[in-house]
């Protein structure tokens, strides 16, 4: 399918100057698209940004683009803005649904949902438009317009529960958990081994006994009891990070997040040539952690932290209070309808 109007396309077509598909070059920029958002998030807006596709998040980044971002041709600047360009369109298609398409001049831009009859929106055109205005607010004023759209278009139908469909992106939005990572897997294997003999250390000398360990939301404030007990400070539970018993905890706080609050476990390789500074600054690189992939707007929580959180608190009910902020599993609540692609 494609735009002739408006010069556009869903990817079906080729076109471009080196041989690549315009599908091909959409598909690699859907692929790109959730690395693309966690750095945003992480490296080139403000600690109070919230990838969480909400008013505030685009109010914030849009002030990001137009008093720090600068044009100035390097790697980083083209990473700030080919972020913010997937953000947005993201955004877009949570209100207004649709997909990414490839336009006639060789950028990603959203299709709306077909129901609204819509013409396709450029986040980059956005973005320029934004830092030309005088005033703020044009992020959200998209968004607000295909809000509208859709309000409009249920009332015409006479569909109150109607809901715009959108293609999910992978790795961004709720489906299915993706392959593990081959490290992953073969820590997850290894941790799942070894839990008899973790759980015999986790006990010996403690309150807890073996029976202790059922991976029940209360067995977490067991863990951070231990956790208080064998570890006086951050300094001594980050050394001991390598050991069994660590890598264990580490195991068991995810597993009770993978049983219990629609977890899974994912695993992110640091691209080649990133500083290792800059590595240790996002805490979501090279650690295993979890997340909800079926829940829209669910969190991640990176057990490793949430452990040295409890050691530093010196709190045995931080593991649970960390629990607790996962979100429900509630579909009916989403404001689109997820399609596979």
């Amino acid at each position: 399918m494609s735009d002739t109007t408006h010069g556009t396309t869903d990817g079906s077509t080729d076109g471009t100057a080196d041989g690549t598909t315009d599908g091909e070059r959409l598909a690699e920029w859907i692929e790109d698209v959730p690395a693309r958002v966690m750095r945003l998030d992480t490296w080139y807006t403000p600690a109070d940004f919230t990838p969480d596709m909400s008013a505030e998040s685009l109010g914030l980044l849009e002030d990001a683009l137009v008093f720090t971002y600068r044009p100035e041709g390097t790697p980083e600047s083209q990473d700030f803005l080919q972020g913010a360009m997937a953000y947005l369109g993201e955004a877009l298609m949570a209100a207004g649904g649709g997909r990414w398409g490839w336009s006639a001049d060789d950028r990603p831009v959203v299709l709306p949902d077909p129901a609204l009859g819509l013409a396709p929106l450029d986040p980059l055109g956005l973005i320029v438009a934004a830092q030309e205005r005088d005033r703020s607010g044009a992020f959200t004023e998209a968004a607000d317009e295909l809000r509208a759209a859709v309000a409009a278009h249920r009332e015409r139908v006479a569909e109150p529960g109607w809901k715009p469909a959108k293609h999910a992106t992978p790795g961004l939005d709720p489906g299915a958990a993706d392959a593990p990572h081959p490290w992953l897997a073969g820590w997850l294997a290894e941790r799942a081994d070894g839990h008899p003999a973790w759980a015999a250390d986790a006990g010996a000398g403690s309150a807890a006994g073996s029976g202790t360990w059922d991976f029940s939301p209360e067995s977490l404030e067991t863990l951070g009891r231990l956790m208080v007990d064998r570890f006086p400070d951050k300094e001594v539970y980050r050394a001991a990070e390598g050991t069994p018993f660590v890598q264990g905890a580490v195991w068991y706080v995810g597993e009770v997040a993978v049983r219990h609050r629609h977890g899974a476990w994912t695993y992110r390789e640091a691209a080649a040539g990133i500083p290792r500074d800059e590595v240790e600054r996002n805490i979501y690189l090279e650690r295993p952690f979890v997340n909800q992939p079926t829940v829209r707007d669910g969190v991640g929580e990176v057990p490793f932290y949430a452990l040295l959180a409890t050691v530093g608190d010196k709190d045995p009910g931080t593991l649970r209070e960390r629990l607790a902020r996962y979100r429900d599993h509630d579909p009916e609540g989403d404001p689109v309808e997820y399609r596979e692609a």
